[in-house]
């Protein structure tokens, strides 16, 4: 069998982390195919050397290219999220220098989120994360400055260095394999050859509004007393989150929601990117209808992220004086104390 070694640059908050956790989990086997995922799980540290951590391109990159030349593998996956901020050219040149014998050869899957969608997944793991404290609008302000939602032309960068070898797939649950990014995933690198898929767990499960207003009170306090985007902020607010999803609220799911006038910008701000994405990417009508849809989903005004609108002041108290006992141990070592927080 040739060997085919495959690139998912993404998107952010596309099943991605489902998609890694797959791979490396022991739920998945691929009987008569050997499928080489190698750990760590996620091989984020590879996008971060071609930009924040160039001084650590050839050994991360040695050492992968390493694992794909010394194992005995059919398929081979390369995955992380954080492609998506990278530049192909960069990641071209890494691939020919690390990993010559499949850098021609290799194929990039890429899936891409419809606008409202990706962009309110995308802000509420930001508030959770610490990655923002303000409010949606200043957030659609931001990605919409840095061009995140303009995928034509993003995506036309990849397929400018990849050719052909670029595959793009919606993300939306109608044109997954049976409705499951897994399944999809898959298909895609096994071609069809059998495989048995086990169940797990969402690890990026959506929060409700009350609960995004009290990460996001969290989350300030701790930027107030750290500075911004502290490293310690990213595995509270990830493992915060899932406590809170896994515990049953009292109160009923409020889902995170746009304005309607938030929405109309939406609307006329990618309205020319949707029916690009439907006739040059996917050759059916996708990203329009779902662009266009949302405008039934939206609230009259902007919701609240205020926790003084969901919560009342004592637990306000418990809660902030539990947040600053929290402060006092993110002083640590990151590592340390993202260590000390997982399960």
């Amino acid at each position: 069998m040739t060997q085919q070694l495959y690139l998912h640059i993404g998107d952010c908050k596309t099943g991605s982390t489902t998609i890694q956790t797959t791979l490396a989990g022991s739920g998945l086997a691929t009987p008569g195919t050997a499928l080489l995922y190698p750990r760590p799980m996620q091989h984020g540290m590879l996008a971060r050397t071609l930009t924040t951590h160039k001084h650590l391109l050839d050994k991360r990159w040695g050492a992968i290219g390493r694992s794909f030349a010394s194992a005995e593998w059919d398929v081979g996956v390369i995955s992380t999220e954080l492609f998506e901020f990278s530049s192909p050219n960069r990641v071209a040149a890494a691939l020919r220098q690390h990993i010559p014998d499949h850098a021609e050869s290799l194929r990039v899957i890429a899936y891409v989120r419809p606008h409202t969608s990706r962009f309110l997944s995308q802000f509420a793991e930001n508030l959770k994360n610490g990655h923002t404290t303000g409010d949606m609008q200043e957030f659609a302000t931001r990605m919409d400055r840095l061009g995140r939602l303009d995928y034509v032309a993003r995506l036309q960068k990849w397929r400018d260095v990849f050719g052909d070898r670029l595959i793009v797939r919606p993300f939306t649950r109608d044109r997954l394999a049976r409705g499951d990014v897994r399944h999809d995933f898959l298909g895609l690198i096994l071609e069809g050859r059998a495989y048995e898929l086990g169940d797990i767990t969402d690890a990026n499960a959506s929060l409700s509004l009350a609960d995004l207003a009290l990460m996001r009170l969290l989350q300030r306090r701790f930027a107030e007393r750290l500075g911004a985007e502290h490293p310690s902020a990213i595995p509270f607010g990830k493992q915060f989150g899932r406590l809170l999803h896994a515990t049953p609220s009292l109160r009923p799911f409020e889902r995170l929601r746009l304005s309607r006038s938030l929405c109309d910008w939406f609307i006329t701000r990618y309205r020319d990117d949707a029916e690009q994405m439907d006739s040059q990417w996917i050759g059916a009508p996708c990203f329009v209808p779902a662009l266009l849809a949302a405008a039934d989903d939206t609230v009259p005004q902007a919701q609240s992220l205020q926790a003084e609108d969901h919560f009342d002041g004592e637990t306000l108290r418990l809660m902030t004086c539990w947040a600053d006992l929290i402060l006092r141990q993110m002083q640590d070592d990151p590592a340390a104390f993202g260590k000390r927080l997982r399960p």
